[in-house]
């Protein structure tokens, strides 16, 4: 009989091939990948965003169904418990520009009580980030999330009090991996009345803004 030593030895003989020939593939295909990412100008994605706190400064235009568009500022705290899920809580302020109807209100010898009237928004908002991207631009790559996000508010007013729902789409950009900047498009859903009709509006917020986030070691 052939010592079990004998066969374990042909064995391995005849399997070494096999594996050189297994890691000389994986090396190559390596080699290429990393060729390819060469070319792109392509790096790792570096920016976490789990388990971290953003604080962002906005402005932008309010565009308002029943009123004249004006400008809208504010500001919000996100907490990101996954890297593609986040809560937010922000506050927006804007006021109620309402050349639009003062020709309507002198018909009907009525007049509004304040043609500037402050708007504020209190919101919270569930974020889910579908898609991660980066851009080259010139020798640098930006890193870039879309976000889709929805919730509810409390709107306050002079001609509105109440409920609001709220969905949007957002942009992040990576400056660094403390800075990014924003871009949010949100649309507004309640009820407002004016010139004692009430009304279901869709206004919508375009904003920009720059966001800190913490800590900054990550």
């Amino acid at each position: 009989m052939v010592p079990i030593r004998v066969l374990a030895a042909i064995a391995l003989a005849a399997l070494a091939p096999t594996v050189a020939r297994a890691e000389c593939i994986d090396e190559e295909m390596a080699e290429k990948l990393a060729y390819k990412r060469r070319r792109r100008g392509g790096t790792p994605r570096d920016f976490v965003k789990e388990l971290r706190h953003e604080f962002t400064a906005l402005g932008g235009w309010y565009v308002s169904d029943l009123f004249e568009g004006t400008y809208v500022i504010g500001g919000a705290y996100t907490f990101h418990m996954t890297e593609d899920t986040g809560v937010e809580a922000s506050f927006l302020y804007t006021h109620s520009k309402a050349d639009v109807v003062r020709a309507i209100e002198d018909g009907r010898a009525t007049t509004i009580r304040d043609l500037f009237a402050p708007s504020t928004f209190l919101a919270a908002e569930l974020l889910w980030y579908p898609f991660h991207g980066k851009l080259q631009l010139g020798g640098a790559i930006l890193h870039f999330d879309v976000d889709l996000n929805g919730g509810v508010g409390v709107v306050n007013s002079q001609t509105s009090r109440g409920v609001t729902g709220i969905g949007g789409i957002g942009f992040k950009f990576y400056l660094s991996r403390a800075v990014s900047f924003r871009v949010d498009l949100k649309d507004f859903v309640f009820r407002q009345e004016l010139l004692d009709q009430k009304y279901l509006v869709n206004d919508i917020a375009l904003m920009t803004g720059v966001s800190f986030w913490l800590p900054f070691g990550f």
